[in-house]
């Protein structure tokens, strides 16, 4: 018994697997943005922890406001956090909407997001000029208050 590939199964095929990939991309971009972004923020609190402690030796403030000063760092830090799951977002929706772009082949792009600095870095290659402005433009139009850095590659 023979079986055969219909002319459109084998196009479908190929592009499930596409798809399938940079879906993983996208997840593993997530993951290390908001491991970076969480490590960022954890170091950043315990420097604000760190100065608010020197700062009482050095000046002699009560305990209490060393407290505060503490207290101050931890919702920094709160903040910052919040920050980087603001940017893994902006990462995700960039991304999808790069995938769901009809003219644009996303497969090579890579999409890092820095909470910090409010900027959207695109990676990777595209095959055409127009594509890369394509992708530059999506990433402004779902990420307007990031500023974007296309450093994509025309193969």
């Amino acid at each position: 018994m023979k079986s055969r590939i219909t002319s459109l199964g084998l196009p479908a095929a190929l592009l499930s697997v596409s798809l399938f990939a940079a879906c993983q991309n996208t997840a593993r971009g997530v993951e290390q943005d908001t491991e970076r972004n969480t490590a960022e923020a954890q170091q950043e609190a315990r420097e604000a922890n760190a100065e608010a402690r020197q700062e009482a030796r050095e000046a002699g403030q009560s305990i209490e406001n060393a407290g505060d000063r503490a207290a101050q760092g931890a919702r920094d830090a709160t903040q910052s956090v919040g920050a980087t799951l603001d940017a893994a977002a902006q990462t995700m929706q960039i991304k999808t909407a790069l995938i769901d772009a009809d003219n644009l082949d996303a497969t090579d792009i890579d999409v890092d997001t820095n909470a910090a600095t409010k900027t959207v870095t695109l990676k990777g290659h595209v095959p055409t000029a127009a594509q890369k402005t394509a992708a530059e433009r999506i990433a402004k139009e779902k990420a307007p208050d990031y500023s974007v850095q296309n450093n994509l590659e025309i193969r």
